[in-house]
């Protein structure tokens, strides 16, 4: 299983949000984008689309960024992966059809159920939590 690297990106932020979700203030792009690596540009496409989601919230002006929609123990890592892959993807195998390519393909739809069982387990508290991510204070 190989994540695109917009959806890593978008992992990467949503954990530094959860990360920031106590502080109670937004947490703004360009820290978001400069403590990950991810280009700015990039980064605002990737938070709209996570916006139209309804996974996060963003406020404008000087004190404006960005911050989860929902608590980070409610939101699972399937949430913010559908934004952007399908989650059954890997179902379908080769498509000929003889029994021993129906059996591989029965294993590619075990491995997609699998996949998506455990992205929908793992929320982001949990994952920010051991990733020992720590939240963002600004002055």
């Amino acid at each position: 299983m190989s994540l695109s690297a917009k959806t890593q990106y978008a992992c990467l932020a949503m954990l530094q949000l959860a990360a920031d979700y106590e502080v109670q203030e937004p947490s703004p792009l360009r820290r978001i984008a400069e403590q990950h690596g991810i280009p700015a540009a990039f980064l605002v496409q990737i938070l709209q689309e996570l916006k139209r989601a309804g996974l996060v919230g963003s406020s404008r002006g000087s004190a404006g960024g960005y911050r989860l929609a929902n608590s980070p123990d409610q939101i699972t890592l399937a949430d913010v992966v559908a934004v952007f892959e399908c989650l059954d993807a890997g179902g379908q195998c080769a498509a000929v059809e003889s029994p021993l390519a129906q059996t591989i393909g029965g294993v590619c739809e075990q491995l997609a159920s699998m996949r998506r069982e455990w992205l929908e387990s793992v929320t982001l508290s949990e994952l920010a939590a051991a990733g020992n991510v720590q939240p963002m204070w600004y002055i």
